[in-house]
């Protein structure tokens, strides 16, 4: 899955692809401020291919919230609460094989005070 700032790279037979990279708004607050941070990252991949289940690979969530994919052996993870993250993959060859869920958004207001 494509971050906000950069795109997800695919997965190969053997290969989960990582998610991409989400933004980072910090240079836009002052760094006192606890919501500043990395937002929007991409889910990671799942591999596929004609024998998926012989490999173990799990595309690895971008960071700003992206879940991790899924493998034969562990479910995909959910993006994370309140960073706008995009779930992971689901895993090929394993039932029920469902991607995790995109985290929650957040809306975060810059205002000049004074």
């Amino acid at each position: 899955g494509g971050g906000a700032s950069t795109a997800g790279t695919d997965s190969t037979p053997n290969t989960s692809g990582p998610g991409g990279n989400g933004l980072d708004v910090s240079p836009l607050f002052n760094p006192s401020i606890p919501n500043s941070g990395v937002y929007a990252g991409g889910g990671g991949g799942s591999q596929y291919g004609p024998n998926p289940t012989a490999f173990n690979s799990q595309g690895i969530g971008g960071t700003g919230g992206g879940g991790d994919g899924g493998t034969p052996s562990a479910s995909a993870q959910n993006g994370t609460t309140n960073t706008g993250g995009g779930g992971g993959a689901g895993p090929a060859n394993r039932a029920p094989g469902s991607g995790g869920s995109g985290g929650s958004g957040i809306v975060i207001i810059r205002y000049k005070f004074q």
